[in-house]
């Protein structure tokens, strides 16, 4: 496998085994205490799945998603799901913008967060049998979004170092092009 592969594919590894971590500490965090850890989480996987796809495995994403279960105390297969389904979801909109354009991308990033906030908020309601506040779960991924920009750094980053300048590839987002 070559080294930019391996680049790429342990740095999600590792942001996707370590957020799980920080989510179990109660970091009294001004918004969405409670959820905005876990959805930075998801915010990774939807990103990695947008970006790379190929890239991000299934089975990591379900071990990210059973650690966010088993450290925020989380009914067992919430995060799980969640996480799961994020990934199914970035892959689709990354299928789907090989036919339509990139153009599906930048809308992914626009609607895949504000779907995955509801599908959060309607499990967690069924798990409750009650409708559960709004407020919280936009709260919470109010806070994920500004949390999610050191782990966009640090992705983004990787791909410019790793992937670009060691392929040749062009950045599909950044207009970067190698020669």
């Amino acid at each position: 496998m070559p080294d930019y592969r391996i680049g790429a594919i342990l740095l999600p590894a590792l942001l996707l085994l370590f957020l799980p971590m920080l989510a179990a500490y109660p970091w009294h965090l001004p918004l969405g205490n409670e959820l905005a850890l876990p959805l930075l989480t998801m915010l990774v996987v939807l990103f990695c799945g947008l970006r790379y796809p190929t890239l991000l495995p299934s089975p990591l994403v379900f071990a990210s998603g059973l650690a966010c279960d088993l450290l925020t105390r989380s009914p067992m297969g919430y995060w799980t799901l969640v996480l799961l389904l994020a990934l199914a979801a970035s892959r689709t909109a990354h299928g789907l913008s090989k036919r339509l354009g990139r153009f599906v991308i930048l809308l992914s990033w626009l609607v895949l967060p504000v779907f995955m906030g509801m599908i959060v908020h309607g499990l967690a309601s069924l798990y409750q049998l009650a409708k559960q506040p709004v407020q919280t779960t936009i709260d919470g991924m109010i806070m994920a979004l500004i949390l999610f920009m050191g782990p966009l750094m640090l992705l983004t980053g990787l791909e410019r170092v790793l992937i670009l300048k060691n392929t040749g590839l062009h950045s599909r987002f950044f207009g970067h092009h190698g020669h």
